[in-house]
C-alpha cells in the first residue's frame, strides 16, 4: 500500500494573524526602502579637478557626497609661548557654509582672486584680508579633505600693542605670513612671501619707510617677485632723507640695480658714496660708517683707500656698529693698523658724547 502524504498542519486561530502580521510589517519596511534604494548617489562630475569643482561649487549634493567625513579646518594658531603655529581641527555636521567661497558668484561679490596651487584652489584678497585654501584628493573621484584658513585676523586680535596704527597692524600681518613662508614646510610657501611683499609695498606708499626697505630687499632676495625697473629707488627715495636702513638700501641699489650680484662694477658709484656720506655725517649712523670703511677697502666707487676705510672703522665702533668691530680685528690681524691724523669723512664728526 502507498502511505498517505502528511497533511499540512492546520493553523490555529492564533497562529494565522502572527503570520499575516509578519507579511505586513515586512511590505511596509521593503516599501520604505524602495525611495532610499532608488536615490542613487551623484555620479563624479569629471576626473579634470577644474572641471569638477566648477560642478562641486555650488551643488550641496555633490558637496555632501565628495566631502571628507570628517572634513579637517586648518587654522594659524599660538602656541603657549606666542609663536604662530597651526592646529586642524575634524568639523561634524554641515559644513556648508565653509565651503561658501568656492562659488564664483560669492568670489565675486567680495572681490576675491583664485588660484591653483597642485590639487588645491586657493581663494584670497589681494592684499590678504582673506587667504582660504581647499585642499583636494584623487581617488575614485576628486574628493574635499581640508580646508585651510590662512587670515591672518585671529591672530591679529590676540594681545595687539596698546595704540597700534592701522599701518602697523599691516605690517604685523606681513610679518605672519613671511614667518609663515620662511618655514618652507606648507604649499604656499611661495605665496605667502608674494602676500607678504605686497602688504609690505602698500604699507611703503602709505608712510612706513621700515616697509619700504622690507619690500626692497624680499625683491633682491629671490623669495618674492623682482620689483620693476626703478620700483625701489620710488619706494626708498621718499625716506632716504631721514631713515639710514632707507638711505643705504637705496645707495646699494645705485651699485647694483638688480641686486642678484651678476653687476660687479659699482653703475652709479658717485651717487652711491655720496649718499652713505650724507648718511653718516647727517643721521650719525655707524651702518653707514660701516659701509663706508668696507667700500673704501674694496675699492667699491673705483679707489681703493685703507687708512680711510680703517678710520671709518673706527667711528663706526664708537656708535655700536659690531660688524666694524670684526673688521677692524681682522685688517689688525692682517697687520694693518689705524693711521695717525687719517679721516672717514672729509670733515670729521666728533665722537658721540665728546666735546
Amino acid at each position: 500500500m502507498t502511505a498517505a502524504l502528511p497533511s499540512p498542519p492546520m493553523s490555529s486561530p492564533m497562529t494565522a494573524p502572527r503570520h499575516l502580521l509578519r507579511q505586513c510589517l515586512a511590505g511596509l519596511l521593503l516599501g520604505a526602502a524602495t525611495p532610499v534604494a532608488l536615490a542613487a548617489a551623484p555620479s563624479c562630475p569629471s576626473s579634470d579637478l577644474s572641471t569638477f569643482v566648477q560642478a562641486f561649487a555650488s551643488s550641496p549634493e555633490l558637496q555632501q557626497a565628495f566631502s571628507e567625513s570628517p572634513l579637517i579646518e586648518q587654522r594659524p594658531a599660538l602656541d603657549d609661548q606666542g609663536r604662530a603655529v597651526t592646529t586642524r581641527h575634524k568639523l561634524t555636521g554641515d559644513t556648508r557654509s565653509l565651503l561658501a567661497l568656492l562659488d564664483p558668484r560669492a568670489q565675486a561679490e567680495a572681490g576675491l582672486q583664485t588660484f591653483w596651487e597642485g590639487n588645491t584652489l586657493v581663494v584670497h584678497q589681494p592684499l590678504g584680508e582673506v587667504i582660504q585654501a581647499f585642499v583636494f584628493e584623487q581617488g575614485a573621484c576628486w574628493q574635499l579633505v581640508r580646508v585651510d584658513q590662512w587670515s591672518m585676523d585671529g591672530l591679529l586680535k590676540q594681545n595687539p600693542p596698546a595704540g597700534e596704527t592701522a599701518l602697523e597692524r599691516q605690517m604685523r600681518k606681513a610679518d605672519l605670513l613671511l614667518g609663515y613662508g620662511s618655514r618652507e614646510q606648507y604649499p604656499l610657501t611661495a605665496y605667502f612671501f608674494e602676500v607678504g611683499q605686497r602688504i609690505l609695498l602698500d604699507a611703503a606708499r602709505h608712510g612706513s619707510a621700515k616697509a619700504a626697505v622690507q619690500a626692497v630687499s624680499l625683491g633682491y632676495s629671490g623669495m618674492a617677485p623682482q620689483l620693476q625697473p626703478g620700483e625701489p629707488e620710488q619706494l626708498l627715495l621718499p625716506y632716504a632723507q631721514t631713515d639710514a636702513e632707507a638711505a643705504l638700501m637705496l645707495a646699494m641699489y645705485y651699485c647694483d640695480p638688480l641686486g642678484d650680484d651678476s653687476i660687479t662694477q659699482c653703475q652709479h658709484p658717485r651717487q652711491s658714496e655720496d649718499l652713505i656720506k650724507r648718511t653718516a655725517r647727517e643721521l650719525d649712523s655707524g651702518t653707514a660708517y660701516y659701509y663706508l670703511g668696507s667700500g673704501y677697502a674694496d675699492g667699491q666707487w673705483g679707489v681703493t683707500d685703507l687708512p680711510r676705510a680703517l678710520a671709518c672703522h673706527q667711528q663706526a665702533i664708537q656708535r655700536g656698529d659690531l660688524h666694524s668691530l670684526g673688521a677692524l680685528t681682522w685688517w689688525t690681524q692682517k697687520g694693518q693698523m689705524p693711521a695717525s691724523g687719517a679721516q672717514c669723512l672729509e670733515d670729521s664728526p666728533p665722537t658721540p658724547g665728546g666735546a
